[in-house]
């Protein structure tokens, strides 16, 4: 007896009945349009996330060269601890505001959701939202981290002018 082929995606999705939206047309676009820019503006704010670890990344490296070439004691020597410790902090602090906007986004991505049709809310659920937020906060911890080390090499690195 041979067997049964497979079930590929297309014979699944063939199976899926298409509910329509319950609004009329111009409910819908602007539903639709709701949709799009709160998936536009979770992507900005994760852009702006990870500009914000880079570029403190790259100041501590601009600190550590201008601690380098400081004299012990002086000032300019002083400054360059002092700013990289409130760097760290408000570069952690605007990870975490960033972080709270997305979060912000996606609230109004799952109020809008239901009012489309039933293949946003299928498409929704191939990733279960518990694994999304572990991604996600994975991600934060590993930003905050590499903001804390680096600020730690920095003054590891200046260290033997301490």
């Amino acid at each position: 007896m041979a067997k049964a082929a497979p079930e590929t995606e297309t014979d699944a999705a063939e199976r899926i009945e298409v509910r329509p939206s319950e609004l009329d047309e111009l409910t819908h676009a602007e539903m639709l349009a709701l949709y799009a820019a709160c998936g536009e503006t979770t992507r900005f704010a994760k852009h702006q996330q990870w500009g914000t670890l880079l570029g403190t990344l790259v100041i501590f490296v601009l600190l550590g060269v201008i601690g380098d070439l400081a004299y012990k004691g002086t000032l300019l020597f002083k400054l360059v601890v002092a700013i990289s410790i409130v760097l760290s902090v408000g570069a952690i602090y605007s990870l975490i505001i960033y972080q709270f906007w997305q979060n912000a986004e996606r609230e109004k991505l799952n109020f809008i959701a239901p009012y489309l049709s039933n293949l946003t809310g299928i498409v929704r659920e191939m990733v279960p939202e518990r694994e999304r937020n572990v991604h996600r906060y994975v991600l934060l911890f590993f930003m905050v981290a590499s903001i804390i080390l680096g600020n730690a090499l920095l003054i590891v690195y200046l260290a033997p002018k301490l």
